[in-house]
């Protein structure tokens, strides 16, 4: 199929038209060009009639995606599907935005995220979007590292191609990309939403580790990366590069450098989580064994917690040694003690450090139950004297706390700053913070 030349004009279903301002990419479902359509820039993907076997059930299940609308916000959703040209269809769905870069510049070291806090915020987002939608009862079948646009500064998230998204009794026949699908549909199982979570899991280690979780010196030994092999490493023989049993696959200091710099950064609750997706039990026997979209949600929230300015030098760090360490001036700094985010009924806890400007989020205290999407609300921040050896909490929600001391109760109001002493509670929303210092 040709290429549409600029000016070109289509209508679409919705009684509206669109007007082809320029060619975008080429990929191998179609072409993508930026169009004018009600007066505004949008994208328009275009199918190769060629290149797509069910070309009917795609546009049946846009326009049922159309219907029901953009799950959330960090969705690049269909809007419109044009009539017929040439054989083919396409739809119409928003533009990334130009400060937004494809997670494969990242992975190839074109560009990178600001800071380990922005790409646990990438996490973050890209986990809870999917925590949604398979909640709402989809699977998103084709996930892999083309999926993603990525805002460098925060690790916001859009996640784009999602024409592949339906409900799981209605596939749409395509198995997924090589090196991210997971072992039962590379050997022909159909994608759903467990084999989702292996993908997302795969993903989530390029973006920390910058290595393939599967692709240590056993795979890459191979003379050539054929169909055969394909089909034997990632399919019917896959082993984790850190396998806490089978080294055999492990890491070469030479080739995977990023490996040795990396994983021992994880906590140990990211490693337990990363083991257990790439477990022989899991990738070859249960597939119900991959954690679950909200453990990740958790893991990722308290890494990122861990992660903050250092008090002398202003520069980013990671708080994982004590005494603590500055990994950027190599100077011991002051950690006054922990915050402890009390649990609710069997529910999650979380510890936050008590270093200036660290802030507990409303996640830390609803556990992700409020809300299905991820938005980072801070609710308090502390404040330090290090000179005094003091902390502070400052309430920067809207509603008021309360804290115990020496029997007597007292509240603290927006704006207001609680001064903190060793054992006592405030009582935040629905959760005790007890102040361990």
């Amino acid at each position: 199929m040709a290429e549409l030349k600029t000016g070109t004009v289509i209508s679409t279903e919705n009684g509206e038209s669109l007007t082809i301002d320029s060619f975008i990419a080429e990929g191998g479902q179609g072409y993508v060009y930026k169009v004018t359509y009600k007066g505004q820039p949008r994208a328009l993907k275009l199918y190769k009639p060629e290149a797509v076997k069910k070309l009917d059930w795609f546009h049946d299940n846009i326009r049922e995606e159309i219907k029901v609308g953009a799950l959330s916000d960090k969705f690049i959703w269909p809007e419109d599907l044009t009539v017929p040209i040439n054989n083919t269809f396409g739809y119409i769905m928003p533009l990334k935005p130009p400060e937004y870069v494809d997670f494969d510049d990242i992975l190839l070291a074109k560009c990178e995220l600001s800071s380990f806090y922005a790409m646990t915020n990438c996490a973050l987002n890209i986990v809870s979007a999917f925590r949604l939608l398979h909640r709402k009862g989809y699977a998103y079948q084709d996930l892999n590292n083309g999926n993603f646009f990525i805002r460098l500064r925060d690790g916001d998230v859009l996640i784009c191609d999602n024409d592949n998204v339906s409900p799981e009794d209605n596939p749409s026949g395509i198995a997924g990309k090589a090196r991210y699908m997971s072992p039962s549909v590379v050997m022909g199982g159909r994608p759903n939403r467990l084999t989702d979570r292996f993908s997302l899991a795969v993903c989530l280690f390029l973006l920390f580790i910058r290595c393939h979780p599967l692709e240590g010196v056993k795979a890459l030994s191979v003379p050539e990366m054929n169909d055969y092999y394909l089909q034997k490493h990632y399919g019917k023989e896959p082993l984790f590069i850190a396998d806490p049993i089978d080294h055999s696959n492990g890491p070469n200091r030479d080739i995977h450098r990023n490996f040795y710099l990396r994983w021992p950064l994880m906590t140990n609750t990211m490693k337990q989580l990363f083991t257990r997706t790439f477990s022989q039990e899991a990738m070859l026997q249960n597939e119900s064994k991959y954690p679950l979209e909200i453990e990740w949600c958790r893991a990722l929230l308290q890494f990122r917690t861990y992660f903050f300015k250092c008090p002398l030098c202003e520069q980013e760090t990671f708080l994982d040694s004590d005494p603590p360490v500055c990994k950027c001036c190599g100077r011991q700094y002051p950690v006054l003690g922990m915050l402890k985010v009390n649990g609710v009924n069997g529910s999650h806890g979380y510890k936050i450090p008590l270093v200036k400007d660290v802030c507990i989020f409303r996640e830390h205290l609803d556990d992700f139950s409020s809300t299905e999407q991820f938005v980072s609300q801070p609710v308090g921040m502390v404040r330090t004297k290090i000179s005094e050896g003091t902390a502070g909490l400052s309430n920067i929600s809207n509603t008021n706390w309360f804290y115990t001391i020496g029997g007597a109760t007292y509240t603290c109001v927006p704006k207001q700053t609680v001064k903190l002493r060793n054992g006592m509670t405030i009582r935040i929303g629905n959760r005790d913070v007890t102040v361990h210092m």
